[in-house]
């Protein structure tokens, strides 16, 4: 870790903490974000057969952004929500392999609100690191409730989890639910906002809808076809998701309103990334995968009603607009801006503001790779592609030859951004053993950062590759390393009639009983920082042909 950045970080983060301006009532702060959502799948945005009234009516109350763009993957575009910084700044670049965990060193809007008095908690999808310290409730979430992984039933995720009473992970513990995904975390938002009127509070409600996979939401969906329209299962689960997050949406708000909390909360409902189904482009930097939609309601600033805004804008302004109307100073190393002067009337940006968009979708992150500079009318795709967005929407025409200045200044923007990086290896997110405060630790093979990428529980039965953690064990001592191919709740037998375990330099091997469902591996270590890895031999019967890794290891600190 760069023990001088890091004091550099803290030293931003307590000039946020004692910015706070006492005389002013602070307005509480609800978040809904739905997941892979289209700026399209809306019927205010034009979708010509979902139904979404009350999130229509909600974006006539405040602004409607017209013109925001994030970035086209979960875990770099929630990243960037959080902290209001560029992603790949935090080491984001994918949403597996070991790149898509926050790194330590960031500071998020919970952790600003949290300090300042503010009650936190976030319901539903966190996707940027599930062991010590990236959990969210090591990131200033005081009430945490939240699932696993990028989408409900991948490896991450409680194993067996579908969108129906699914586990959720309640402060650190499991907690079996009882319906819908949306219902079951708006519910328990409800529960947090009613037990908190009285106090300022940050409620992030993070839904798993409408990531796959689509399950149909059964009243919505039978809604759907009482109407008599006919869709294929797929677009009937998706609908319905759709339609039900918007009635939960409504009740919500209809809370907000009911507890006189309206004129003092700022309330944001967006989405993570662009549309993932109907595109024109295959190529990720488009604009296509990048614009979603984003509406904000804070009734000091918007009134009843405010007309649309066209500024360009992105989800890194997330952050810095609720710390500004929350009387916390912006921290300068924040990429996004305050949108007050927007919710304020103001039309347009009174600079020819900017946005870099960039998600590598791979371990590396590569220059220009997937990337695009936007400005108000131009885009620059991967460095080679010009398109002047207000003439052509669409982007497809090329106009690069035509104007070679625009690339140049363009190029000189994603330039200095690129420069401006941190080496990746300093930004390498390293499990953290034998802590005091987390001593056992639950590794998965989704964040292996190097070797194989599994990400999906229905990778199980055949799977036979490996990869490796990074890791750092704080202090000297004993360990005992729990090796499985299904998680603790899912004891199904290894297959495996050996075990072996390699810690830098030091290896281990034990031979294993039939049917043995875990491997036991204990081994003296020294601090520092290594990577870790695993085998599991198979025996004659097995499946599998060669050694592969096992997909999640227990840590525990056994002491001196």
């Amino acid at each position: 870790m760069n023990r001088f950045f890091s004091f550099l970080v803290l030293i931003a983060f307590w000039h946020g903490m004692l910015s706070v301006h006492a005389s002013e009532k602070r307005p509480n702060v609800l978040l809904i974000l739905t997941d892979n959502q289209s700026y399209f799948e809306l019927s205010g945005h034009g979708h010509p057969h979902v139904k979404t009234p009350r999130i229509d009516a909600f974006s006539k109350e405040g602004v409607d952004f017209l013109n925001f763009h994030a970035a086209p993957f979960c875990s770099p575009s929630r990243a960037s929500l959080l902290t209001g910084r560029y992603a790949m700044r935090a080491g984001i670049h994918n949403t597996i392999g070991g790149v898509s965990i926050l790194h330590q060193n960031e500071i998020t809007i919970a952790d600003y609100l949290g300090k300042n008095g503010y009650q936190t908690a976030v319901f539903g999808k966190w996707h940027l690191g599930m062991s010590h310290p990236y959990l969210p409730q090591q990131r200033g979430f005081q009430e945490v409730f939240v699932h696993g992984g990028g989408g409900i039933g991948q490896l991450e995720d409680y194993y067996g989890n579908s969108h129906l009473n699914a586990v959720y992970i309640h402060n650190g513990k499991p907690e079996k639910s009882m319906g819908f995904s949306t219902d079951i975390l708006f519910g328990k938002a409800r529960e947090f906002i009613k037990t908190n009127q009285k106090n300022p509070f940050f409620c992030f409600i993070s839904t798993p809808a409408t990531h796959r996979p689509w399950q149909p939401h059964p009243e919505a969906a039978r809604r759907i076809q009482d109407r008599g329209e006919k869709y294929a299962h797929n677009d009937l689960a998706l609908y319905s998701m759709i339609e039900n997050i918007d009635e939960n949406v409504g009740t919500i708000l209809d809370q907000i309103d009911n507890l006189n909390l309206r004129e003092n909360t700022l309330v944001i409902i967006a989405t993570d990334q662009g549309t993932r189904r109907e595109r024109q482009h295959k190529e990720l930097a488009y604009d296509e995968y990048h614009q979603v939609f984003c509406m904000m309601r804070y009734p000091p600033l918007t009134g009843d009603s405010s007309p649309p805004s066209k500024a360009l804008t992105g989800m890194i302004d997330v952050a810095p607009t609720i710390l500004d109307l929350c009387g916390v100073n912006i921290p300068g190393n924040m990429d996004g801006r305050s949108l007050k002067p927007l919710l304020s009337g103001q039309s347009a940006w009174k600079d020819d503001r900017n946005l870099i968009v960039q998600c590598p979708r791979g371990r590396e992150r590569t220059y220009w790779k997937n990337a695009t500079v936007k400005t108000q009318q131009w885009r620059l795709l991967e460095g080679t592609k010009l398109f002047h967005t207000t003439k052509d929407s669409k982007q497809l025409s090329n106009v690069a030859d035509q104007h070679p200045q625009v690339v140049e200044q363009l190029t000189a923007l994603y330039d200095s951004f690129w420069n401006s990086l941190p080496p990746e290896k300093q930004l390498l997110s390293r499990h953290l053993l034998g802590a005091p405060d987390a001593l056992e630790v639950k590794l998965n093979a989704m964040d292996w950062y190097r070797g194989s990428a599994p990400w999906h529980q229905l990778h199980m039965p055949k799977f036979n590759g490996n990869g490796e953690w990074a890791i750092e064990l704080i202090r000297d001592g004993r360990y005992r390393f729990e090796l499985r191919h299904h998680p603790r709740e899912a004891p199904m037998p290894l297959g495996a009639i050996r075990a072996r375990i390699r810690i830098g330099e030091t290896t281990k091997t034990i031979e294993l009983a039939e049917n043995q469902n875990h491997a036991i591996l204990d081994l003296k270590l020294k601090k520092g920082e290594f990577d870790l890895k695993t085998e599991l031999h198979p025996g004659l019967d097995s499946p599998r042909n060669k050694p592969w890794g096992a997909l999640f290891v227990y840590v525990q600190y056994l002491g001196q």
